[in-house]
């Protein structure tokens, strides 16, 4: 996990709870409301039903446009699975780079992973521009206006839309604002470092009290908190912590106790011989298996 400061946790715990963001932009102050879970779940309705009146209308969805190309020649198979491949690697790559100690080897692993980065930003500019008129890419589009006249506002009242001419600048900010707090690691640095998950323990069985919230009125970003501080808190309960890892709740969460080999091969053993009693003391081939 990423050394933040504590008062970033703190910032970033109280973006979460009071449930908005301020943002700085040419020397002016915006405000980023934050969605509402029920409001992303209807964001992503109207997206299906965009990409279906696109098709409607005689778009081509993505995939189509892909086989196109692969046809003509200005795409490849080869290129797709590499995408996939290289999205693999940099997801376990950067997992793994989390547990490293070692500083040559982290160096080698940030390397690695730029690399790859690299490597896949070339092949999504190239397959972007076979799909950038796709039914999926103009429904996300739609997706990004909408997301935008919803949230950002001139003052904390949320009653002053900034309207349709926003700048590409200011868009940026807020798109990445609003990565930050839906990641992993920012939620968990919230909770763990931030002040959250002591209070969070004490609530756990009624959270969404600590919000004063329903259902229809929880931010996405506070869902987040209360899923994966909940995760955090079942595994602290039931998986002896290691002392080397216990500042890290990324670590924690991803954390597996070792089983003992004897205690598999028992298990193990001990499974066979309650198959077979159940089968008049035969076994078949797939009970080696399961």
């Amino acid at each position: 996990m990423k050394k933040n400061d504590d008062s970033d946790h703190s910032s970033n715990l109280l973006d979460i709870v009071r449930g908005y963001s301020v943002l700085n932009f040419s020397d002016k102050e915006y405000y980023f409301r934050h969605f509402l879970f029920v409001e992303i779940l209807e964001l992503d309705e109207m997206y299906k039903a965009d990409i279906k009146k696109s098709v409607k209308k005689g778009i081509e969805k993505e995939e189509k446009l892909i086989k196109n190309a692969i046809k003509l020649g200005s795409w490849t198979i080869r290129e797709e699975e590499e995408i996939k491949s290289l999205k693999w690697t940099i997801k376990k790559s950067t997992t793994a780079l989390s547990k490293i100690k070692d500083v040559n080897q982290r160096s080698h692993f940030n390397n690695q992973i730029k690399s790859d980065t690299s490597k896949l930003n070339i092949l999504n500019a190239k397959r972007n521009g076979i799909t950038s008129y796709s039914a999926e890419s103009l429904a996300e589009i739609k997706k990004v206006q909408r997301m935008v006249d919803k949230c950002l506002f001139f003052d904390a009242n949320f009653k002053d839309k900034i309207g349709d001419d926003i700048s590409t600048g200011l868009t940026s900010i807020l798109f990445s604002r609003y990565a930050e707090l839906n990641s992993k690691e920012c939620i968990l640095g919230a909770s763990y470092k931030g002040g959250f998950f002591d209070i969070f323990a004490a609530q756990s069985r009624n959270p969404l009290k600590l919000f004063d919230a329903t259902f229809n009125t929880l931010t996405i970003f506070q869902k987040n908190l209360i899923t994966l501080s909940t995760s955090l808190l079942n595994k602290m309960k039931n998986v002896r912590i290691p002392d080397e890892i216990a500042d890290d709740p990324i670590k924690i969460l991803d954390y597996e106790e070792k089983e003992d080999a004897d205690t598999k091969v028992s298990h193990g053993v001990d499974d066979l011989k309650l198959k077979m009693k159940a089968r008049g003391g035969k076994l078949k081939a797939e009970d080696f298996l399961s």
